[in-house]
């Protein structure tokens, strides 16, 4: 499996990653399906691949061969049926200058829409979009004046809306840009009369976005040594007057400007970011792995947690890729201690009876009458969730609280106190499974119980195993 690598989410839980390989995984991790298509580029300093899934199970490719920088690469373009067989494989265009940046997005109805870029003037060019047909690739128009040669872009379908996100960090700093139009003949037009940029200071661009079940998009974008997040609900309003800067002094590179990665849960109510830390080289050759999440829909974010792991970033061209199943996310990387991309499982609590509490605050989360800041009531219940169970009410004499243990704590206390009841999210989370590949490539996992204490204690809003996939 090469460096580079895309990945997206697909009907049935199920998880669909182009490198070198095409491969389809559950939401546990495991390898369902482990196929031979794939990008034949996929250096460290190259961009990576591009895939869409559509609501209807089928799985569209951009990838590249051979060629070069300069005199560009041959650009193919392979559908997977729903059944599951390779039934589509044509060049999508001639090869031009720097046509490494590539995407690909499935649109309600079924229109497929590829990118590809072309170098212009120095560092500057311009990105085409091809409509995938039955046999060949018909060009729906070019987009200028968005994007920089050493910068990639995204392209994400959502319902029947394209999104497109590119950047220029110019010195000056232009900034990042992200676009928007309604699916069909038009798209371009309609992409081009929905452009939003935004920029932080210095050099801005980099930008990822995410789709959630709702229509929102969720846009991260780097700054100098910043990340900064925005969200449009699904008519396309953005929703908050300024940027938030989520992560700051993330280190000096090349471009010097913050790399991150973006997703959301499908109600919208969890955010996840995802930034690199440098190191201060050239190309971000070794890296931490920071996150900040959002449990109010993106409103605020908890400081940023170090996830203790090393990756690459490859002068911004090798950037993780976030992508969420219900609550659960996925953070697919490359691991420098592996040197293989991996996948970290980020598990947020769930607020099962909504009450505006989740499972790491709410004492019993199936009632939702009982979370912090509830009336305490006279029922030998916990109510407020502050370890005390009916405090204020007159006891009568004659009858014993059944709430009550023999030192008069409560039964929650009695259970706790050997930490024989310890929050699952922050202890033990157990072993993720161990998969191998076809070709006799195992896959190898591990979870926080190697974890020092104080990262368990921060993880206390998730559980977090790595599955390391050394293809």
């Amino acid at each position: 499996m090469g460096r580079q690598f895309d990945v997206v989410r697909g009907p049935g839980k199920t998880l669909h990653l182009v490198s070198t390989r095409y491969y389809q995984l559950d939401d546990k991790g495991a390898v369902l399906v482990d196929e031979a298509v794939g990008d034949e580029q996929s250096g460290a300093l190259f961009f990576p691949p591009a895939i869409a899934v559509g609501d209807d199970a089928t799985v569209h490719l951009i990838t590249r061969h051979a060629g070069n920088f300069e005199s560009g690469f041959a650009l193919r373009y392979r559908r997977r049926s729903a059944a599951g067989t390779w039934d589509r494989d044509y060049p999508v265009t001639s090869p031009v200058k720097r046509n490494y940046v590539v995407g690909a997005a499935w649109l309600k109805g079924g229109q497929v829409v590829l990118m590809s870029s072309q170098g212009g003037s120095n560092v500057w060019g311009d990105l085409h979009l091809w409509q995938a047909g039955a046999s060949a690739a018909s060009k729906l128009g070019t987009i200028s004046g968005i994007w920089r040669a050493d910068c990639d872009a995204r392209l994400r379908g959502g319902g029947a809306i394209l999104r497109l996100s590119s950047g220029k960090p110019d010195p000056g700093g232009t900034g990042a840009y992200l676009l928007w139009g309604a699916a069909g003949p038009q798209v371009v037009t309609n992409l081009r009369a929905n452009s939003h940029l935004h920029k932080g200071t210095g050099r801005s661009g980099f930008a990822d976005l995410y789709v959630d079940a709702k229509g929102t998009t969720h846009f991260s974008y780097g700054a100098e040594q910043a990340v900064l997040y925005n969200q449009y609900d699904a008519s396309g309003a953005k929703r908050f007057s300024n940027d938030k800067e989520l992560f700051s002094n993330l280190g000096s590179w090349h471009l010097k400007t913050g790399l991150s990665a973006v997703a959301a849960s499908d109600d919208g109510k969890h955010v996840v970011v995802v930034a690199l830390r440098t190191d201060g080289s050239k190309a971000a050759g070794d890296c931490d792995l920071l996150v900040a999440r959002s449990s109010d829909g993106g409103q605020t974010f908890g400081a940023p947690l170090d996830l203790k792991k090393k990756t690459h970033g490859g002068e911004g061209r090798l950037r993780p890729k976030l992508v969420a199943i219900g609550s659960t996310f996925y953070l697919f990387y490359y691991d420098k201690a592996l040197s293989a991309p991996s996948l970290a499982t980020l598990t947020l609590p769930v607020d099962a009876d909504g009450d505006g509490h989740d499972a790491s605050a709410d004492c019993d989360d199936t009632d939702p009458k009982v979370h912090p800041g509830a009336e305490e009531r006279c029922n030998g219940v916990d109510d407020d969730c502050d370890g005390q169970t009916d405090e204020g009410c007159a006891k009568d004499a004659g009858t014993p609280d059944a709430s009550a243990t023999s030192d008069g704590s409560s039964p929650r206390d009695a259970a706790t106190r050997d930490g024989s009841a310890a929050d699952a999210t922050s202890a033990d989370v157990g072993a993720a499974p161990q998969h191998s590949i076809s070709g006799g490539c195992g896959c190898q996992t591990a979870s926080t119980r190697g974890a020092p204490l104080p990262l368990l204690i921060l993880l206390a809003w998730l559980a977090l195993r790595a599955s390391s996939l050394l293809l």
